[in-house]
């Protein structure tokens, strides 16, 4: 994915990171100091253990005293496992509920994002791909609040009091104990070095496979129409496994790094067991003092073994975090301009003025365009497939913007007010009707989000959709499914009917809603579309002619360009282009009996 701010080191994606805890400072200071007193008061115990042994056990005195002094010390033993049972609670607690709280700070902001990018972000990445990023890459990096962000300082603090400890008991056996140390350092190194490429594979290959079954389900009706079911399966299978072989990958990585990890921490434990007995015999250290060594030898590679474990965790997030930041980082195509005003409510004349336009592949759809709509007026585009007529009434709303020339709205340029005041003054029903995940009623409510059930139900009626709806299991609070899959095209095209009369727009987009419904059907919706379009401004993108002769204006289109503007009689006088076309479906709908 290109974006112009991507992170390029996991320095930036580390530091960019931390930001989020900026605003939980309190809670990242208690776990820290938490953690912290977990780390040093974990040091109490092997002490007290010594004094046991060399003061009680094998020093003689009077029983009586030592047994009331081994009370004691088993009380103090006692009251700091208390203790670290309790802050073990409170930073788990508090850092866990951090995590999530991150998270979804982090998730609301991706989201909010996306939501500002245009639409030519979307037209060029999947959307299962997306959704792995928003949801997949933010879980992963929960861990990194979690697991890494207070585990690093107190592993430190702990390691430097654990060896100002051991070097005050026994300076040889110290210095055996650090040995391992800069070893453990050097693996981890080179470890973190080569994981963390295999982690951003492993997250773009789970991606492709979340878009890959997001696809095929959303397209299920096609994979099963054309018996494609083996095909779609080979292909995941595909998918799958070059997801399966960079987890092996990874797994192979750190299958033989931690192994070795712990074979260096056994052999400095195993030196220590020889070294100590040796010291004690010759009296250079006392039994108590190589217990305490032996107790420490696990927590004193531990913090080190951590910073490898801790390592693997953040190189995995930083996987993550640098894909989410990708999208974060994504700017968008159309912006508003620093001194975009709010437009009013319109009347509804719309102007191209010499435009032109290209996607981003760099052809060139649209070539020196000039069409004038009065309000109220139906201006019908027609033309042939790739004739540009879908890109024309996607720059009304700013979908995309033009290369050149301009595109006014009751004669203001639309790129000198703020998207959101000007598509609040349009509203669109597409051939693809999209609806959501929710009840009939809901999807009317779109157009409008505070209108009443009374405003609905006539906006149902106006798009004669009321009759069949009530009909309906639960009337308007019926359920409908994904994109609208228990109503027929008919009745889905009547509830985006509905929807846009509720919006109440002044200009109003319509790609031919009845190309695939029945007669009945497309009786029912050209009455409906004829109420909504009254005193509205209306680009109707026409594909069966018959449809459009109560037109204002027909635009014919050639190539990207204008070739024809009339009404219906004056361009089948002229015998042009449009001509041509409508004799030819006068033709065919003859010889299919229409």
């Amino acid at each position: 994915m290109e974006q112009q701010n991507k992170p390029r080191n996991k320095r930036a994606a580390f530091s960019r990171l931390t930001e989020y805890l900026r605003p939980y400072r309190m809670s990242v200071v208690i776990g820290i100091t938490a953690n912290i007193s977990i780390a040093i008061l974990g040091l109490v115990p092997p002490l007290f253990m010594k004094q046991i042994i060399d003061k009680i056990v094998l020093k003689p005195g009077d029983m009586g005293h030592k047994q009331y002094l081994l009370i004691w010390y088993g009380i103090a033993v006692l009251g700091s496992f208390l203790i670290l049972a309790l802050l073990s609670f409170l930073r788990s607690y508090i850092m866990h509920i951090l995590g999530e709280k991150v998270i979804l700070d982090l998730r609301k902001q991706v989201y909010k994002h996306l939501q500002t990018l245009s639409v030519s972000f979307f037209d060029s990445r999947q959307t299962g791909e997306i959704m792995s990023r928003v949801t997949n890459d933010t879980e992963v990096v929960e861990e990194f609040v979690n697991h890494a962000a207070d585990t690093l300082i107190s592993d430190a603090i702990r390691l430097i009091a654990m060896c100002i400890i051991m070097f005050t008991l026994s300076v040889p056996l110290a210095i055996v104990a650090l040995v391992p140390v800069p070893v453990i350092f050097l693996l981890a190194f080179r470890f973190a070095k080569s994981i963390r490429f295999i982690y951003r594979s492993v997250r773009e290959r789970l991606a492709e496979i979340n878009a890959k079954v997001q696809e095929n389900l959303s397209g299920i009706r096609v994979i099963k129409a054309f018996a494609r079911e083996e095909h779609e399966y080979n292909s995941f299978v595909r998918d799958a496994t070059e997801y399966y072989n960079k987890r092996i990958e990874a797994i192979r990585k750190w299958t033989i790094f931690f192994p070795s990890i712990d074979m260096v921490v056994r052999i400095g434990q195993v030196t220590i067991w020889v070294l100590g007995p040796i010291l004690i015999l010759n009296g250079k250290t006392t039994l108590g003092t190589l217990v305490v060594f032996t107790s420490y030898l696990s927590m004193l590679y531990e913090p080190v073994g951590n910073l490898a474990r801790i390592n693997d965790t953040i190189q995995r997030s930083l996987a993550a975090a640098e894909r989410i930041f990708e999208i974060v980082d994504e700017k968008a195509q159309i912006q508003d301009a620093p001194n975009a005003t709010e437009i009013a409510r319109i009347n509804g004349a719309v102007e191209f003025e010499h435009v032109d336009f290209s996607y981003e592949n760099g052809d060139i759809v649209l070539k020196d365009i000039c069409i004038h709509a009065a309000p109220g007026q139906i201006v019908a585009l027609v033309g042939r497939s790739g004739a540009g007529k879908t890109s024309i009434v996607n720059l009304i709303p700013r979908f995309y913007d033009p290369d050149s020339g301009r595109i006014l709205v009751d004669g203001v340029d639309i790129k000198t007010v703020s998207q959101n005041s000007l598509r609040k003054q349009m509203a669109m029903v597409l051939q693809d009707t999209f609806l959501f995940n929710g009840s009939v009623k809901d999807n009317i409510r779109y157009g409008r989000l505070d209108a009443s059930d009374e405003e609905i139900i006539d906006a149902a009626k106006t798009a004669n959709a009321d009759e069949f709806i009530e009909k309906m299991p639960q009337a308007y609070d019926t359920e409908i499914g994904e994109r609208g899959v228990k109503l027929s095209g008919g009745q889905k095209q009547r509830l985006a009917i509905a929807r846009a009369v509720l919006a109440d727009p002044r200009i109003l987009i319509l790609d031919e809603a009845t190309s695939a419904v029945d007669s009945e059907s497309e009786y029912l919706i050209h009455k409906a579309m004829d109420g909504l379009m009254e005193g509205r401004t209306t680009f109707v993108i026409a594909h069966r002619l018959s449809t459009i002769k109560h037109a204002d204006q027909i635009v014919t289109l050639e190539d990207g360009t204008v070739s024809e503007v009339g009404d219906h009689k004056s361009l089948l006088d002229q015998d042009g282009v449009y001509a041509q076309m409508y004799e030819m479906q006068f033709r065919l709908n003859d010889e299919l009996g229409r």
